[in-house]
């Protein structure tokens, strides 16, 4: 039986698309995953959400799966809360354990050049794959007399 390990934490989504060691960093996880999804059309689903006041309360969840291993995936959360003044995506990470040392290593990295950034969590069990179950979606996002509804996307860019 295969044993996964899950990692996240918060992050500004420019400092992951549009950091160069960042990009790079991004490239190298997706390729110890096996996971391909084109940054470009991430970058502009991100953009298309709005800017600014008009962007809150906006956004959806992205999730990638490795090729031949559906439990192992990244998810790219880029809901942009009603507070949020710092563009705050989710990056969650779930592999295999046997890849610890690799992907560790390239999530530190991407977590520590980020400028502004969450705690990192990390856990052995099921968490990420919960939080991406379709069973949960669409969300219902309230804030004041605000709402808005999250979707989810699988492999979509």
């Amino acid at each position: 039986m295969k044993k996964y390990i899950e990692f996240s934490f918060y992050l500004p989504f420019f400092d992951l698309i549009d950091d160069t060691d960042e990009i790079l960093n991004l490239e190298e996880l997706m390729r110890q995953l096996n996971i391909s999804f084109n940054k470009m059309e991430l970058y502009n689903q991100y953009l298309s959400y709005g800017e600014g006041p008009f962007r809150a309360g906006k956004g959806d969840v992205f999730v990638f799966f490795k090729k031949d291993d559906k439990d192992s995936f990244i998810l790219i959360d880029l809901f942009n809360d009603f507070t949020d003044q710092h563009n705050m995506v989710k990056l969650g990470v779930r592999y295999e354990i046997k890849y610890d040392k690799q992907i560790r290593n390239i999530l530190y990295n991407i977590h520590s050049r980020a400028e502004i950034k969450s705690k990192t969590k990390e856990s052995n069990d099921d968490l990420l794959k919960f939080e991406i179950s379709s069973e949960g979606y669409p969300k219902e996002i309230r804030y004041g007399n605000q709402k808005y509804i999250k979707n989810i996307y699988y492999n979509m860019v």
